[in-house]
């Protein structure tokens, strides 16, 4: 069941870096201390970094919270995968508790890869390893499984490896919040990290005062959680009241997507990577259950018969691939 008290505290904790809580003028001594002491953790990192054999590729953000990474490195890995690269997807998994490298696949359980690997691997088939030190699992990716090039799902701020191509994602709706570091606001790294990336990506919508691309999610059909070979058009569900169920960074992005579709939506926002059981969806009503992909990986095993899952199809500038290809074929000479 997913726990309230971590939900309370969720949304508490967005009212402080998204709203007007005046309460975080309180924690700024606290963003001083994390300030100096990220600095000297990169500086440390930094003294020792190492590079691999083959380019390392690392979707990131410098926020806390979605900002459309995992779809980003879906859509990466399907491309490099058309232009004839063995691309593998290095993750620590949500929580980071695999100490050695573990290769995903579908018989792991989502408490052990996390929802957004499993997520990964079912739309890649890629090679997805994910371990608590990320070092280990790049050389694992490489020395066993033999990728020819590395997709690093999150790890912006791992600086104990060369970072071939950054790629910074930007939440388009909500950007910086109150543009202040950990635990004031919601930034890992000042905003002028952006300048050092090679690309900057903001999702849903472009960032004004950012320059850089602009990553369009796009809903498609809904698919039948207990029978995938299921699907309906959201256009079938127009007008209809449903419960809309959402465990992802930015909850409010799946929620609007399906409000201008025309669905009349009961908003049910979670934590990021909630964990649910059968009696989180004891609605009182019949009315169709939509979730996001991410929450279908956690609740495949529930028996929902009337739940739906909606993935989101990335649409990026028609020039993005060709540009990464260029850094590509500089970085392999």
């Amino acid at each position: 069941m997913v726990d309230k008290s971590k939900q309370c505290l969720h949304e508490w904790v967005n009212s402080v870096w998204y709203g007007q809580n005046k309460l975080s003028y309180l924690l700024l001594p606290l963003s001083v201390i994390f300030s100096v002491l990220s600095k000297a953790r990169q500086w440390k990192q930094s003294k020792s970094k190492c590079s691999f054999s083959v380019p390392v590729i690392v979707v990131g953000n410098i926020t806390v919270g979605g900002t459309g990474k995992t779809p980003m490195v879906i859509t990466l890995v399907n491309e490099l995968q058309q232009r004839g690269y063995r691309p593998g997807v290095a993750s620590r998994g949500y929580g980071g508790q695999a100490r050695q490298p573990i290769l995903v696949n579908q018989a792991l359980n989502v408490d052990h890869a996390g929802d957004e690997s499993l997520m990964i691997f079912n739309n890649t088939q890629a090679t997805v390893v994910i371990g608590q030190n990320r070092l280990d699992v790049i050389n694992e990716l490489i020395s066993t499984h033999l990728c020819d090039i590395i997709v690093c799902d999150d790890g912006m701020q791992d600086y104990r490896f060369e970072h071939d191509i950054e790629i910074i994602m930007v939440d388009g709706e909500r950007t910086f919040g109150n543009h202040k570091l950990l635990p004031t606001g919601p930034l890992r790294e000042p905003i002028s990290r952006l300048q050092k990336a090679n690309f900057v990506v903001a999702t849903s919508k472009p960032v004004p005062a950012v320059s850089g691309d602009c990553m369009k999610l796009q809903l498609v059909e809904c698919i039948q959680l207990t029978n995938s070979h299921n699907k309906r058009s959201l256009e079938q569900f127009k007008s209809q009241t449903v419960h809309a169920v959402a465990g992802i960074g930015n909850p409010n992005r799946f929620f609007s997507s399906l409000t201008s579709l025309g669905l009349k939506v009961i908003e049910h926002p979670y934590p990021d990577h909630a964990r649910y059981e059968l009696s989180d969806f004891s609605f009182s009503d019949q009315n169709p259950i939509l979730m996001t992909e991410k929450d279908a990986v956690k609740c495949s095993q529930l028996s929902l018969d009337n739940a739906w899952y909606v993935p989101v199809q990335t649409i990026l500038p028609n020039d993005f691939i060709s540009r990464l290809n260029t850094l590509l074929r500089n970085i392999n000479g």
